[in-house]
């Protein structure tokens, strides 16, 4: 849950007329441009999250959010040069985070936070993951404004830095959870913690 705020999430999106602004793309074309692929990726993820493994749709989901936050800081490097590709190249960034956080990101970790607790601790444990998305999320919001402040290109290469220790945190630590069994699931995390 930490990890999928600190990703950049609540940074994005409460902030994403700044974002524009400072690639120098116009706020409508920003917005139509993601509405149209939030919806688009978003009814991509429902087929996939039911077709597909959970655990390598996290890992495509946290390699493409270090992919458009590495896209998005790049474009901010080169901003002094005033080029239209490069507010291209912002749009495109963003862009690829947003396919990239709906096909997994956005909801596999719930999806597997109630399939991996036992029954007698699962609404204690489903409220502390609860708490800590939210306090993730304050703190993602808070600072974001002034990491924009002190580097814009630093602040996409530290939320790409988190996606890609998320990347690293599925690949070592996270069971697939798709079609097993509680006692599986339990099984096959007692055997990665050994």
């Amino acid at each position: 849950m930490i990890l999928t705020q600190f990703s950049g999430l609540t940074g994005y999106t409460f902030y994403m007329t700044n974002i524009f602004v400072l690639a120098g793309i116009s706020s409508e074309a920003g917005y139509v441009t993601l509405a149209a692929v939030k919806i688009l990726s978003t009814t991509l993820a429902i087929f996939l999250i039911v077709k597909s493994r959970r655990r390598t749709l996290l890992m495509v989901s946290a390699g493409g959010t270090c992919l458009g936050s590495l896209l998005t800081g790049f474009s901010f490097l080169l901003q002094q040069d005033h080029q239209f590709w490069i507010s291209v190249l912002a749009l495109t960034g963003v862009s690829v985070y947003f396919v990239s956080f709906n096909l997994g990101i956005s909801g596999i970790p719930w999806i597997i936070m109630s399939e991996i607790f036992p029954i007698n601790v699962k609404g204690s444990a489903g409220s502390l993951c609860v708490l800590i998305f939210w306090i993730s999320s304050w703190a993602v919001s808070y600072t974001f404004n002034f990491l924009l402040e002190w580097s814009s290109t630093g602040t996409f290469i530290i939320f790409a830095a988190v996606s890609a220790l998320g990347f690293l945190f599925t690949v070592m630590l996270v069971p697939e959870t798709k079609g097993r069994s509680l006692e599986e699931i339990q099984a096959s995390v007692t055997s990665v913690l050994r």
